[in-house]
């Protein structure tokens, strides 16, 4: 299988003051194509961090990084940013939707900057947004949606651009049970059938029981790594 994300030796050192914490402390990592992957432990187990460096938003204090077989750290600044708007998805616990802009527009901005005609940015954020439960809301702004509907535009602003590996950060932190299951149905189906990676970083027990691979940080390292057969993840619905 091909390795779509692979980290060596990955650490990460903040300072809060003069005092040093180590998010990360040498985490080697590998997700295959396709695979659908969550990083669960306690906070300060370094699950954000871990998702900021793959990601290429932070940088490591040391280690080395590969998405695609590209090395985050040979790239220049605009290459990467070319990396992450081709290859990467973003769902932040933030949202972080740029709050001047409809729920359609929301989504259609990273295809906007991909270069797709109007008409089939039109069309392919208004299918992800019926698919995610928000159909008659396109026009609305983000000020006009709850913290739930603002998670599902994320959630569809991620996916549009049909990335090779979605980085997601709690996205079900928001989330009613019956949408919560609705939006990890919907990405299930996505990782099956379009072979989409998903990264989820999580507390969610829900979110834990549809991933394929579940991995466990305790103290910026990984503790336990266990991959379960299909007949053990709940199923898409």
């Amino acid at each position: 299988m091909e390795v779509i994300v692979e980290c060596r030796n990955l650490k990460k050192r903040y300072f809060q003051g003069s005092v040093p914490v180590d998010a990360l402390r040498g985490v080697d990592l590998q997700v295959e194509k396709g695979d659908f992957v969550s990083l669960s432990g306690p906070s300060g187990s370094g699950k954000s961090t871990l998702l900021n460096v793959l990601g290429g938003l932070d940088n490591p204090s040391e280690g080395s990084v590969k998405i695609a077989g590209q090395d985050l750290s040979q790239l220049s600044k605009g290459d990467l940013a070319d990396l992450r708007l081709q290859r990467i998805g973003f769902v932040f616990q933030a949202y972080n939707l740029i709050p001047v802009l409809s729920a359609e527009e929301n989504v259609e901005f990273i295809l906007q900057l991909q270069g797709v005609g109007a008409a089939e940015r039109r069309q392919r954020a208004r299918m992800l947004l019926a698919q995610v439960g928000l159909t008659g809301m396109e026009s609305r702004r983000p000020a006009q949606l709850s913290g739930g509907q603002q998670q599902r535009v994320a959630v569809a602003r991620a996916l549009a651009a049909k990335p090779s590996v979605v980085l997601a950060d709690e996205p079900t932190a928001n989330l009613d049970s019956a949408t919560a299951e609705s939006l990890l149905s919907l990405m299930a189906e996505l990782n099956q059938e379009s072979g989409i990676t998903f990264i989820v970083a999580t507390h969610d027990p829900r979110v834990i029981a549809h991933t394929r691979r579940r991995i466990v940080l305790t103290d910026g390292q990984i503790d336990q790594d266990v991959r379960v057969s299909e007949d053990e993840m709940a199923p898409a619905v």
